[in-house]
């Protein structure tokens, strides 16, 4: 198969994803989550604050305990929200979803390598 066909294939898999119901069930999630001012507010706020602490990170910068503290404290205010919770919920399923097709797609890699 040629590297266009491959790609063909992708994109096929991609309206399929697209498609699915796990990806409609997140889609729903995130949707409502928006709909929550206060909620999405905090799930924005958790988001940028890992991006935050990721380029700290990365760029050799120290992460002090007041940072750390922050951190926790926006995971647990996310913990008490049900539609951060739900979409969570859908993440991990969409997630499972994803890993079950990339373990079809690298069986020939997986294979290859064992033997």
């Amino acid at each position: 198969m040629s590297d266009n066909k491959i790609i063909e294939q992708a994109n096929k898999m991609k309206e399929t994803v697209e498609k699915s119901e796990e990806f409609t069930n997140l889609k729903n999630a995130f949707d409502a989550l928006k709909a929550e001012k206060e909620s999405y507010k905090v799930f924005t706020d958790f988001q940028n604050n890992q991006n935050e602490l990721r380029q700290k990170q990365m760029s050799g910068q120290e992460i002090t305990e007041d940072d750390m503290k922050f951190a926790r404290d926006l995971a647990n205010k996310m913990n008490t929200l049900p539609a951060i919770k739900v979409l969570m919920e859908r993440e991990k399923a969409m997630g499972k979803l994803i890993d079950d097709a990339n373990m079809v797609i690298t069986d020939p890699l997986r294979k290859l390598y064992q033997g």
